[in-house]
């Protein structure tokens, strides 16, 4: 790629002539030439983008329709620390979230894990989606999408093979908050 074309992408990158409005550049915290350049491995960049978009759009439009939806910069919030991957757990605090169980909480260690994994993806304890009364209760709405979106990470598969795509978790998008940045 020659230097006019490279300043070209750069001044083209979040303007209106943009074919991707920001997202690729806003989400990945990176210019154009990430993708549009000859260097070793850009094409796979690229085609690794494409995926990437069709998976928001099927989120968007299936299982996420209800919702306000995800972008790039949902799960990579611009490449924070230099990374073009999303964050994930700290698994310290997973272990930690795991041994700190509720007295009279049923569960497997399996299950332990898996909702220590929901507590620190969310930053909430378990009585954010649990009553006392009842652990299994779907009386709380949280509890009704927490169900959903379990569901939703069987949609991942769809779009990588993961054998050779990194693991998703609640964390992936949510990074310890209840509200999924956009």
């Amino acid at each position: 790629m020659t230097a006019s074309s490279l300043l070209f992408l750069i001044a083209l990158q979040g303007s209106t002539l943009d074919p991707h409005r920001g997202a690729y550049t806003r989400g990945l915290g990176r210019d154009c030439g990430l993708c549009h350049r000859d260097a070793p491995r850009a094409d796979d960049v690229k085609e690794a983008a494409k995926v990437m978009a069709r998976m928001v759009d099927g989120l968007n439009k299936g299982p996420l329709r209800t919702t306000a939806g995800v972008t790039c910069f949902s799960c990579h919030r611009g490449g924070p620390q230099g990374a073009i991957h999303p964050m994930v757990a700290d698994r310290q605090a997973v272990q930690a979230a795991s041994t700190n169980w509720p007295a009279g909480a049923p569960g497997s260690v399996e299950l332990r894990r898996e909702m220590a994994l929901y507590t620190v993806s969310l930053g909430v304890d378990c009585g954010y989606c649990h009553t006392a009364s009842g652990w299994k209760d779907d009386g709380k709405p949280v509890m009704r999408t927490a169900r959903a979106m379990a569901t939703l990470m069987k949609e991942f598969p769809k779009y990588f093979n993961f054998a050779r795509a990194s693991a998703f978790s609640c964390y992936t998008c949510h990074q310890g908050a209840v509200k999924v940045a956009r």
